[in-house]
């Protein structure tokens, strides 16, 4: 039973890093073009922002560059973290229904 849980665990391990440093990577390219994009528009080495309040009234603002790619870096960091432990989920399980119908095939 202790096999099993190490197998289990290595292969969830696995899916961890390699669900979360697939989903960095893909997101590392995406910013590299949001930030392209973010600095021809920018003034002064500020982005100009704006949106609108919840009782409806437009709001306009400034960001600089590096806030904005340091929100940019940290949203694909959490991003990366959850996509990396649902896919630790998704491979831990499909391992130990492999393992399960492993034994049962052996059992036979």
């Amino acid at each position: 039973m202790v096999s099993v849980a190490k197998c289990v665990g290595i292969m969830a391990g696995a899916g961890l890093i390699g669900g979360a440093g697939a989903s960095y990577y893909m997101q590392s390219k995406v910013n590299k073009l949001a930030m392209k994009e973010v600095s021809s528009h920018a003034k002064n080495g500020m982005v100009p922002i704006g949106g609108m309040t919840k009782d409806g009234k437009l709001w306009d603002g400034q960001m600089s560059v590096d806030d904005f790619k340091k929100q940019l870096d940290k949203k694909s960091q959490i991003s990366s973290l959850i996509t990396g432990v649902i896919a630790a989920i998704g491979t831990g399980i499909v391992s130990g229904l492999t393992l399960l119908l492993r034994g049962k095939v052996k059992a036979k």
